[in-house]
């Protein structure tokens, strides 16, 4: 496809001339300890399962015990920490394990501590830990511009700033500041009766509670400048 005459020509040529963003991120296959809390209230109701594959935005795990329910937490145990992690099942079915049936989950990541996040992007890129974590928190994110963000039409800016505000996803800038996200392209996508539209994955920060949480989301921008939550 062409984006001569498209709205986001210039932010689409950005993107895919720069290798390393063709792909947001990376996947870190291993076992890990991991515990669905059935009760969050309730610790000894945890089940324990296995994780298998690790990345930024998911993980894929198996567990001996069916989860129904489409939002859970889930207790990632990464370089000797526990992590709690709010995921979405995106996709499941068994497997063979031990001689027995278990469920395998594939999900995306829905709410976890910035900090924690931190730890899981050093942990898939096997980088160390820093000597003091707290320095880390936030700095690089919140300090340097997002130039592909700004490439972006200010009209399509606006429509997924609100939208992540809405969601509890992001705080609302004040004027003149930059939000505290980052953008990935994600490809061309087709659908079925409508135009084509391009996936952007966005990763913002909003502080809850005294606590920074990252989240990740999904939008679908076609080249009218339309957007829509995935």
């Amino acid at each position: 496809m062409a984006f001569e005459n498209s709205a986001l020509g210039d932010v689409l040529e950005w993107f895919l001339t720069r290798i390393g963003d063709r792909r947001q991120y990376k996947r870190r296959p291993g076992a890990f300890h991991l515990w669905w809390q059935a009760d969050p209230k309730d610790a000894s109701k945890s089940v324990a399962g296995r994780g298998i594959e690790l990345s930024p935005n998911g993980l894929v795990f198996i567990i001996p015990t069916a989860i129904a329910a489409p939002e859970y937490t889930l207790i990632a145990a990464i370089r000797d920490h526990k992590i709690p992690i709010r995921v979405k099942t995106v996709r499941g079915d068994t497997v063979e394990h031990q001689g027995k049936r278990w469920h395998r989950y594939m999900v995306s990541f829905q709410g976890v501590s910035a900090d924690d996040w931190d730890l899981i992007v050093r942990y898939v890129n096997d980088t160390p830990e820093p000597a003091d974590r707290r320095k880390m928190q936030n700095q690089e994110m919140a300090e340097q511009t997002d130039d592909a963000y700004r490439l972006l039409p200010m009209a399509i800016q606006n429509k997924i700033i609100q939208t992540l505000v809405r969601s509890g996803k992001l705080e609302a800038p004040k004027p003149g500041q930059t939000p505290l996200l980052k953008l990935f392209y994600g490809g061309l996508v087709k659908q079925a009766g409508k135009p084509p539209a391009h996936r952007f994955n966005v990763h913002s920060r909003v502080v809850k509670d005294g606590e920074v949480f990252a989240y990740d989301s999904r939008f679908l921008v076609d080249d009218e400048g339309n957007v829509a939550a995935m």
